[in-house]
């Protein structure tokens, strides 16, 4: 009876060290992520999703890059040298149709485009059709400069008229303010980087969406053989940072802190105010009457997107909607 008695109370302990010799069983997914373009306060919800432990808690590693624009970050998760990056999605719907890349959107970030010509005020261009004879700065690879001919189509701009000027992201603002160039392509959410960077001058927008107004913004995008062969880590790493991006637009003070802790370089106080701007973009009725959550994909408005760019580049063989988005994370449906 006490032999009995020994060994029930030793096997337990036997077991547990065993189990705490042994390394975690399950190891945490390695996953490479780059930001949408730069590291500014619209790219900070995947810095919050790493501090708050979303991704720790879905067996995540993430380790984040800085991004140069849509077209290099496309390019990238096609090649399988990204798993997951932000990208516009009129972007994607031009460079898959030219090109065939197998990525495909799994989550969307702005149900709007935010993409915007930034000028002083001072420069005294004061609509669209004035920045013919301009000099504009931007990343070749980035949406606002990719979007332009369709933007000034529809804006009565004659295209061939303006000049850009390539430009790393974190230049752009200094490059404006010292008067280097004319404007500078931006998103709507970089006005208060803007702004300091001018010392407070006036910033005049010219929004894409005031004559694009069908146009969905940024979306996440993994590849096709990544949705396929893993879909259960899309959607535990989409799930994450989407909580990340929920999280952020309802706590920007403090998410802007949490960015300034991964980027030294960063504003926090800057980074609060874009996030507080981009909270109009992240959310709509559908993401909040209707309970779809942030990242909703609308495939309606996906629809409206993919007819604006087919109509505006002349896209031979466009993408039909099925193909340009996958609905394995989060909803994705037409409003009623």
């Amino acid at each position: 009876m006490l032999r009995k008695l020994v060994i029930a109370l030793i096997v337990p302990l036997v077991l547990v060290g065993a189990a705490l010799a042994q390394p975690d069983a399950r190891q945490a997914d390695s996953v490479n992520y780059a930001t949408s373009f730069g590291n500014f306060g619209r790219d900070a919800y995947v810095y919050v999703a790493i501090e708050r432990g979303y991704f720790r808690d879905a067996g995540l590693d993430v380790k984040v890059t800085s991004g140069t624009g849509s077209v290099d970050n496309i390019k990238l998760v096609a090649a399988g040298r990204l798993d997951y990056s932000p990208v516009d999605i009129g972007a994607l719907v031009v460079t898959k149709a030219n090109e065939g890349l197998p990525v495909k959107i799994v989550s969307v970030v702005h149900q709007n485009t935010m993409s915007a010509i930034f000028t002083l005020e001072e420069r005294g261009i004061t609509t669209p059709k004035e920045l013919e004879g301009r000099t504009l700065a931007d990343s070749p690879a980035s949406t606002v400069r990719i979007l332009f001919p369709l933007y000034a189509k529809k804006a009565g701009i004659d295209a061939s008229k303006v000049t850009w000027r390539d430009a790393a992201p974190p230049a752009l603002p200094a490059l404006l303010a010292s008067r280097q160039v004319d404007g500078i392509g931006q998103f709507s959410a970089g006005l208060p980087l803007v702004s300091r960077a001018a010392g407070g001058k006036k910033i005049r927008s010219f929004k894409y969406s005031k004559v694009l107004p069908g146009l969905l913004g940024i979306g996440i995008i993994a590849s096709e053989d990544k949705i396929r062969t893993n879909p259960g880590q899309v959607r535990a790493f989409t799930r994450a940072l989407n909580k990340g991006l929920a999280w952020s637009i309802q706590n920007p003070g403090a998410a802007g802190a949490i960015l300034a802790k991964y980027q030294q370089l960063a504003d926090p106080v800057v980074a609060a105010q874009e996030l507080r701007i981009m909270k109009f973009f992240v959310e709509n009725k559908q993401t909040r009457a209707r309970g779809y959550g942030v990242g909703y994909i609308d495939t309606g408005k996906l629809a409206s997107t993919i007819s604006v760019i087919r109509n505006g580049f002349r896209i031979a063989k466009p993408v039909p909607a099925l193909d340009l988005y996958s609905g394995v994370a989060v909803p994705a449906r037409r409003p009623r």
